[in-house]
């Protein structure tokens, strides 16, 4: 009697046994396949190498921008030995008396304005010595940041690596960079108006070399902010004087031009963004117990099975485990769409962008899954929506169409441009967005991409005189 029930049970467990290795066989041929059906995105994504040489490049100057420094060569030197511990480790920078020697006093919050450059010209122009003694005060700091439109990127030299990820990356403080326009506020409302000028077209070209700096998002994040707010500038000084539409100075050739669509472009950006998930994703690499352990992973598990995420139907069944290849392939795409001809025909049309959608999982996916489950999850839960930013920048593209719509109006005789006002905003705007004019504000206006940074609107007085 007794083995007649033991046979039915070995076959039972014989056949559960089974049914688990197919499970998992088939479960990794089919993650082999997707594995190799990303080779062309994988292609798409692969990091360029760092500028060569020949190419100015400032990133000793960006790190250093609180420093005392008189020469390039002087930075590298100082980046060679104390880079490690600029600017983050305090202590480790406090046992350096070269580099507390060098330090400029730190800058305060007073010359940190928000609102319109209409609203903070009135603040400063409200108590002008209050704020000409705060300029004077961090003199060095802000001639350090003038120098940044002297180079032409910002990229480390050992950058791409296998080092840096997207847990670990160090970053230069950028805050003080972003309020490059605050001084050149100051010298406009104190009359310096040529000084404001010049200032303000070497901000832009800071910000524009930002655009294609290194590496990851913030750094044309950054620059797009500076491009912003400098432009939003520049548009309230042509509506206090417009003669200067006529003779601005040399450093601001170019640097109101429509960005163009490789400015535009996230590509570079995504490449180094995935370059850096990739780096993290291979000290993962079979830590998917760990991972489960994490406080961080469990709620990020118990988010997906929440929203009945699609990746989950199978992961219930599986071993946590991280594959580091297989989760960068499933995310891939959502990088690689940034990188592709048809994101450049979006741009051009300037289009709304909209290509990191998420996905509905197949049944070959979810049961490529079983070998992967930690991985999906994270790559479903955890994966960034990038549209917003290239929002951001199309946004900023269509404030400097509304400036040179208000620059070509200047130049037009005051009698004259009413009548040429259809004629400037329709040959000003883009191929999907009009310009817009709002006679009771006496602002050109256009639909904003972005939900949360949107730019103001460009003030122009049409009976002003030149």
């Amino acid at each position: 009697m007794k083995r007649l029930l033991k046979r039915p049970l070995r076959v039972t467990v014989i056949l559960i046994l089974a049914a688990v290795a197919i499970l998992y066989v088939v479960s990794e041929w089919l993650k082999q396949r997707e594995i190799r059906a990303a080779e062309a995105d994988l292609a798409l994504l692969a990091a360029p190498p760092a500028p060569p040489p020949s190419v100015k490049n400032g990133i000793d100057a960006l790190w250093l921008l609180e420093y005392r420094t008189a020469s390039d060569d002087e930075r590298a030197d100082l980046m060679r030995r104390f880079g490690h511990i600029i600017p983050g480790d305090l202590d480790a920078y406090r046992q350096h008396s070269e580099l507390v020697a060098k330090r400029l006093p730190p800058s305060d919050d007073i010359l940190t304005f928000n609102g319109t450059a209409a609203e903070y010209l009135a603040e400063i122009r409200a108590n002008p010595p209050k704020y000409r003694a705060e300029a004077a005060k961090h003199a060095e700091l802000f001639a350090n940041v003038d120098n940044l439109a002297d180079y032409d990127t910002f990229a480390p030299r050992d950058w791409p690596n296998n080092k840096e990820d997207l847990g670990s990356i160090r970053l230069p403080h950028l805050s003080i960079a972003i309020r490059s326009h605050t001084v050149a506020a100051l010298d406009w409302a104190q009359g310096r108006e040529n000084e404001a000028w010049r200032r303000v077209c070497r901000n832009i070209k800071t910000g524009r070399s930002l655009l294609h700096s290194r590496p990851g998002l913030i750094y044309p994040m950054i620059g797009n902010a500076i491009i912003l707010r400098n432009t939003g500038l520049a548009a309230q000084m042509l509506y206090e004087k417009p003669e200067w539409a006529n003779h601005l100075p040399a450093e601001c050739g170019g640097m109101f031009e429509v960005l163009a669509e490789r400015e535009q472009s996230l590509c570079l950006v995504m490449q180094d963004e995935f370059h850096l998930a990739t780096n993290l994703s291979l000290k993962l690499e079979g830590k998917g117990w760990q991972m489960m352990q994490v406080q961080e992973g469990r709620e990020l598990l118990a988010l997906g099975e929440e929203q009945s995420d699609a990746a989950a139907d199978f992961a219930l069944l599986a071993l946590p485990r991280f594959d580091a290849v297989h989760s960068l392939v499933i995310a891939a795409p959502h990088y690689a769409a940034f990188c592709k001809p048809a994101a450049t025909a979006v741009l051009r049309a300037d289009r709304k962008v909209q290509w990191s959608q998420p996905t509905a999982k197949t049944f070959a996916r979810k049961w490529a899954c079983l070998s992967n489950s930690v991985g999906c999850r994270y790559v479903d839960q955890a994966m960034p929506l990038f549209d917003t930013y290239v929002h951001r920048l199309q946004d900023t593209a269509m404030q400097q169409r509304a400036f040179n719509a208000a620059l070509a109006l200047y130049r037009l005789p005051a009698g004259q441009r009413r009548a040429a006002l259809d004629k400037v905003l329709a040959e000003h705007s883009s191929p999907s967005r009009k310009l817009s004019w709002n006679e009771q504000e006496r602002m050109i206006y256009f639909d904003a991409y972005s939900q949360n940074k949107v730019p103001d609107p460009i003030p122009v007085n049409l009976n002003a005189e030149k």
